[in-house]
Formats: structure tokens, C-alpha cells, sequence
């Protein structure tokens, strides 16, 4: 009978009058009911677990070794590397532009990140009803509509409102107005196309508790949208804003809820036009564009903006935030409740040939598997917003769970150390 390692130590270690008696107890422990030996199970002679280890690999000093290769089979049980927290592969704000993929191959390319804060105006109104002709008439007017979404421009969100006249009153017919919300490294370096990757908002209610209230509504949307302060009248936008109020994955959130920062990421609504470069910052015109005939839009010399053509035919779902009419009584007279959105967009961009920018374009890994993986875990939080403070609980633990799929740390890196393998640069951390 062979022993294992751990009996035969016992063995060694027994008075010589217990040690017959401690041998037959091993026999029968190591033997099964009809008397055949049982296989071994001793840890100490298994080497797979050894030969399958993850080894170091002799780089310089400050090197990691290259994680893209078989990165993506890897599995929890038997990966080293360490899942980033935050809420999932399309959270813009807690991954590095360069930790993408693409649904297929679509060359070099530099990736970007810009940062727009939403705050200037962004107060809450007074109830306002709508008067005039049409069926709009009675509907609230004194709402915001904050739209939210990684366009190829510099504009990536647009507020709505629907516009008082002379004498303070809404009319339907009355044309809206909108405010621009732009991202300032974005706007100074433009580059010629791009493609968005991921789009995050942060949004958080700043107001001093005394006078907090009102409702927030969210509707991460799948369908575009034709709305241009030039060509929509406030009836309109007044029924668009109805229908969000009534859609069934519309979510409510109370003004005291958003005391705390939730946040919400874009995913894609259309895989094909994700992996198309747009030209950035177009401007085109009216007569260009069909479905701005069915509107009745100008077709004369109306034009239409990247963030207005993109609205209308969105590659990542555009985040709709419908702020409520609130105001509340403080001290010295009446208040709206004030917001403040966070935006942070991602592309991939081609800049001009032999510009610095240019320079630093990579060849992203093409992950089709992984990356509808990552969009249908995404996609199936609906319009909830996540609060922040459950990040660490909830976002950390979903992004452990699913390490195995998240592109490797060693793409967020800025400095090539070997050619591209497989369509994947290595990557030094340095």
C-alpha cells in the first residue's frame, strides 16, 4: 500500500507501540468498500495546477508581460488580473480610452476622450401650460429635456425647452430653444472622423436641502429623435416629452434621490454604424437629408448639425433626462432645484497623416463575442440609474464576475514596446 505524503510524515512521527495500529487505519482510509485501492489524491504529486501557473516573463524592469494573448478565454479560477470597479466595459469614466474593442476590424486609429459639464441653466422652471391650436394645447411647457450622447462633435449634450412669448405664456406654435453643451478638448482638437466607443453621465442634484424636490425622469432611448431649435415648435417637443413620461422604460427618480450622484452609460443601438467613421463636425444640408422632408424642416437653406443628424440616427442610445417643473419657497423669494450632468465620451479618431495625435494610433482587438457579452449585460439595466456609492458593491463585484471579458490593462498603456500581434499592440506600463 503506498501512503501519501501527509501518512507516511504520521508514520515517521508515531511512538513505535500506535504505529501498527495507525498503519492499518491508513489502509482502510485509502481503500475503498470492495477492497480496491482508492486513486491518490495527494496535492503534492498533481503538477497540472504547476505546469498550467502563470509564469513571470523576464522583461525589463517597470515591463509587464503582454496580457492580450488568450486574455479573453481566461477564466476567474485561473486569472491573476485585477477587474477595474465601476459599472461594467461601458463606463466611461472608470476606463482608459485605450481599453476598447471593436465588433470588427477597423484599423489604426487614435482613441480620445473628452469631458462635458452640464451645469450653466440647468435649474428647474415654474409649471407652464401650453395654449393654442392643436392637440399639444394643455400640455406642460415649463419642463427641460437634457439630451445626452457621444455625437462626432464637440456637442455632446443639447437642452430643450419649450420657449414663453412676449408675455410670458406658452404657445404650441412658438419655436424652442436650446443651449449647447460642449466639451472643451473636443472642441480644440478636433479630429477629422471618429467613431464613439463609450459615453457616461453623472448626474447629481446640488440644490441646499431645504428647498430639494421636484421629479427627474430617464429614458435611455433606442430610436432617434428629429428636434432642432430652428424647425421644432414647442407643441412638438412638449408631445415628445409626453410620450417620454408615459414610456414603459421610462424610470422616476425624486430630486431628493439625486442628492447622491448616480450614473447612467450610452451602449450601442446600432453595431453597424459604431464601426463607421463619421465626419466630424458636419454640417449638412436639409435638402440632403430625406427624413427631414417628412418633418417639414427648410429645404431651402436649413441645415442640420453632427448632433442633430446623429439624434435622428443614433449609433449609442441617446440618454433622454426630462427635469419636472419645481419651484420651492426659501427665504428670500422662489427656487428651482439645480442640476449638474457629467459627461465623459469616447471615440476612436483619425487625425491627419503625421500629426502627433496620428502618430499615436493603435490597432484595436476586434472581440465581436465579448464585446455583445458586455452590450447585452448593459442593455439589460434598462433606464435605471446606478448610485455611485453602490459602485464598489455592485459595479466591482458584476466586473469581477466577468474579468475574464474585459479588455487587458496593458491597452490603457501609452507607450508600444513590440509590433502589433494579431491585430492587439503590446504595451508597456511605464
Amino acid at each position: 500500500m503506498v501512503f501519501s505524503y501527509k501518512q507516511t510524515q504520521a508514520l515517521a512521527a508515531a511512538a513505535p507501540s500506535a504505529r501498527q495500529a495507525m498503519r492499518k487505519l491508513f489502509i482502510g482510509q485509502n481503500s475503498t468498500s470492495n477492497g480496491a485501492a482508492r486513486p491518490r489524491r495527494d496535492r503534492w504529486m498533481n503538477t497540472t495546477a504547476l505546469q498550467n501557473a502563470p509564469r513571470s516573463s523576464n522583461l525589463p524592469r517597470g515591463q509587464k508581460a503582454d496580457m492580450s494573448e488568450g486574455h479573453w478565454a481566461q477564466t476567474p479560477a485561473t486569472s491573476n488580473v485585477v477587474a477595474p470597479r465601476g459599472f461594467g466595459y461601458y463606463d466611461a469614466f472608470e476606463h482608459d480610452p485605450f481599453s476598447v474593442g471593436t465588433h470588427m476590424s477597423i484599423g489604426p486609429a487614435t482613441p480620445v476622450v473628452g469631458t462635458t459639464i452640464v451645469s450653466e441653466g440647468l435649474v428647474t422652471n415654474a409649471p407652464g401650460y401650453l395654449a393654442g391650436p392643436g392637440p399639444a394645447a394643455g400640455l406642460e411647457g415649463g419642463a427641460i429635456l437634457l439630451i445626452v450622447m457621444p455625437s462626432t462633435s464637440g456637442t455632446q449634450a443639447r437642452a430643450f425647452r419649450c420657449t414663453p412669448n412676449i408675455v410670458g405664456d406658452f404657445t404650441t406654435t412658438d419655436l424652442v430653444s436650446s443651449t449647447n453643451y460642449n466639451s472643451p478638448q473636443l472642441l480644440s482638437d478636433a479630429p477629422n472622423n471618429a467613431i464613439p466607443t463609450r459615453c457616461s453621465l453623472r448626474i447629481r442634484n446640488w440644490t441646499q436641502h431645504i428647498g430639494v424636490g421636484g421629479i427627474v425622469r430617464i429614458l435611455r432611448m433606442t430610436t432617434g429623435v428629429a428636434l432642432n431649435s430652428l424647425e421644432t415648435t414647442n407643441g412638438e417637443l412638449a408631445t415628445f416629452m409626453e410620450g417620454i413620461r408615459s414610456h414603459t422604460r421610462t424610470r422616476t427618480y425624486g430630486g431628493e434621490e439625486l442628492l447622491e450622484s448616480h450614473q447612467k452609460n450610452c451602449t450601442v443601438v446600432d453595431q453597424s454604424k459604431a464601426t463607421w467613421f463619421s465626419d466630424w463636425n458636419a454640417i449638412t444640408p436639409n435638402n440632403l437629408l430625406p427624413w427631414t422632408l417628412a418633418e417639414g424642416w427648410d429645404q431651402v437653406t436649413g441645415v442640420s448639425t453632427t448632433f442633430t443628424q446623429q439624434l435622428h440616427d443614433p449609433s449609442y442610445t441617446p440618454i433622454a433626462i426630462l427635469f419636472e417643473p419645481f419651484v420651492a419657497a426659501v427665504a428670500g423669494g422662489v427656487v428651482g432645484n439645480k442640476y449638474e450632468v457629467n459627461v465623459r465620451s469616447q471615440f476612436l479618431t483619425h487625425y491627419t497623416q503625421g500629426s502627433m495625435l496620428a502618430n499615436m494610433a493603435i490597432s484595436p482587438p476586434t472581440v465581436p463575442d465579448a464585446l455583445t457579452k458586455h452590450r447585452d449585460a448593459e442593455e439589460g439595466k434598462g433606464s435605471i440609474l446606478e448610485r455611485l456609492g453602490s459602485a464598489l458593491r455592485d459595479g466591482a463585484s458584476w466586473a469581477w464576475n466577468q474579468k475574464s471579458d474585459i479588455i487587458p490593462a496593458g491597452y490603457a498603456a501609452w507607450k508600444f514596446v513590440s509590433p502589433s500581434l494579431k491585430g492587439a499592440s503590446k504595451l508597456a506600463l511605464v
